[in-house]
């Protein structure tokens, strides 16, 4: 089970694009890096515009998340909003 993720081709117009649409998931991104906890999911984010990346750290679920999500679920939506705002995911 990953709990991690790394994406590059990060543009600060993809990160902002990203931000949008993981905001409708009722995970919002403050800034370009720290810590998410809401409705049971939390992980920590760092973007870095100068490498263009992306990095998903430490992303667990909790009650009342996991009844629906795990954290392999959580990663699969963050990757999908990712590539369909223009990023990559790191193999």
């Amino acid at each position: 089970m990953a709990n991690s993720a790394q994406y590059s081709g990060i543009s600060p117009e993809v990160y902002q694009a990203l931000k949008s649409k993981l905001s409708g998931f009722g995970i919002n991104l403050q800034g370009t890096n720290g810590k998410v906890s809401e409705k049971g999911v939390t992980a920590e984010y760092n973007f870095d515009e100068a490498n263009q990346t992306l990095a998903i750290n430490n992303v667990d679920v909790s009650f009342p998340a996991s009844m629906m999500f795990s954290p392999d679920k959580v990663l699969g939506m963050i990757t999908e909003a990712v590539t369909k705002a223009g990023g990559q995911q790191n193999a």
